[in-house]
């Protein structure tokens, strides 16, 4: 698309263009006709699509941060954001899509999914509390919908739900009753036989077409779900700990007549904070739910030192701290200023915009769990005599050589 045309977009109110291209899957498919409504940069919100053109190219991604200069705008169904965009670079916003002679309102796709997601949670949660399975939602969208008052302007995964190990047989069957399948994770066969436990589990079903998952935990897992025997980077007596604590920490919200145990504020940041540690320092929306609900919540220096005071205890510093100090560095989020000094050379360079395949995620998640961890380095070398993470490397290598790095599970499952 030349100027010439977007100069002449630039001076309509409406306008429509054939959608090109599969950054937008599952959202928006090639062929679509998008409709566009002019629009000023103060307007615009975090999780519009909106029309760009940078660098004479002209694309439709959605906007997923925003400061009051510039936007970083992502396509739901790339690895990479595309910079900085100033309001010079805005041409419209999506305001519906048609398809085969149906009209789709990206608005209403998002309300279907959160319906349909509470309604299972509900389904599921009632059937939790008449076994009397103790639990507790570590994320997801009743957090989600407590601090934000309203359901998520995207497509989304997973609630992560923390139980109990002596409930998992029940919690299996539970699941399995209502049509749940469970998700192997695994990058093979025989690094799956050479764990020696299971830390976390996803069960996934389809209705009416959007995925549904549950990932149920049986500690805290921010370490590496793929791998076990990591004690010579992180005691699992802390882990183990941790995960009783959090099963005792916990508050009863309630969400349109439902009740549903969420975190306790301090505990809900801290492992939030790991959270987003376990996914390399990367993904805005996990940051943007952390400062909201450290500004909903107005923790107060007690609290805030509360929450130091268990970070030191569990020696979790080197983990979290970062999330802390962006935070800070991009969203300038209250009594987060004092992590501000802080300077890990791992993660000042990296870009919280950015997503990884999911070997490349792992090498790194793996790399930064190494140099972060709190042992002695002594300590740490003895992680080379597991198995498993050679074998970790192995895989990991073979899927670089023959290139036959995927993308997640979830892409285009979705049929609207």
């Amino acid at each position: 698309m030349n100027k010439d045309i977007i100069d002449q977009l630039k001076k309509r109110k409406v306008f429509s263009l054939l959608a090109d291209g599969e950054s937008m899957l599952p959202l928006l498919h090639p062929k679509d006709l998008v409709n566009y409504q002019k629009i000023g940069f103060s307007k615009i919100r975090v999780n519009d699509l909106i029309l760009v053109f940078k660098n004479n190219f002209a694309f439709t991604h959605r906007v997923i941060y925003k400061n009051k200069t510039f936007l970083i705008v992502k396509g739901d169904n790339n690895l990479k954001s595309d910079g900085k965009i100033y309001p010079r670079h805005i041409i419209g916003k999506v305001t519906s899509v048609k398809r085969k002679n149906k009209i789709i309102d990206p608005e209403m796709i998002y309300l279907i999914q959160s319906s349909l997601y509470f309604k299972e949670i509900i389904k599921i949660i009632e059937a939790f509390n008449r076994e009397k399975i103790d639990h507790v939602f570590l994320k997801g969208l009743p957090i989600h919908l407590y601090y934000e008052k309203s359901h998520p302007r995207r497509i989304y995964q997973d609630a992560d739900v923390l139980i109990k190990k002596d409930c998992l047989d029940t919690v299996k069957a539970i699941l399995n009753k209502f049509g749940y399948k469970s998700v192997d994770s695994s990058l093979s066969l025989i690094q799956n036989k050479l764990k020696d436990k299971d830390v976390e589990m996803s069960f996934y079903k389809l209705v009416n077409g959007f995925p549904v998952v549950f990932d149920i935990h049986l500690e805290p897992a921010f370490m590496m779900t793929q791998l076990s025997g990591l004690d010579p980077l992180y005691p699992q007596r802390f882990i183990s700990q941790l995960a009783e604590e959090l099963l005792k920490n916990k508050r009863q919200i309630t969400i349109n007549g439902e009740k549903f145990f969420i975190l306790n504020t301090k505990y809900l940041i801290l492992y939030l904070a790991l959270h987003f540690f376990h996914h390399n320092f990367r993904g805005t929306f996990r940051l943007e739910l952390i400062d909201r609900i450290i500004r909903k919540s107005k923790l107060n220096s007690l609290a805030i030192n509360q929450l130091i005071n268990t970070i030191y205890k569990y020696r979790l510093k080197k983990f979290v701290y970062p999330a802390f100090f962006l935070l800070y560095k991009y969203y300038k989020t209250p009594t987060m200023k004092r992590f501000n000094s802080i300077t890990i050379k791992q993660f000042t360079t990296i870009s919280i915009f950015n997503d990884q395949f999911r070997i490349e995620a792992g090498v790194d998640r793996f790399k930064n769990l190494f140099f972060f961890s709190p042992l002695p380095f002594y300590k740490r070398i003895f992680i080379f005599l597991n198995r498993q993470v050679w074998k970790y490397g192995y895989f990991s290598l073979k899927s670089k050589l023959n290139n036959v790095l995927k993308k997640d599970f979830f892409h285009n499952t979705l049929n609207l």
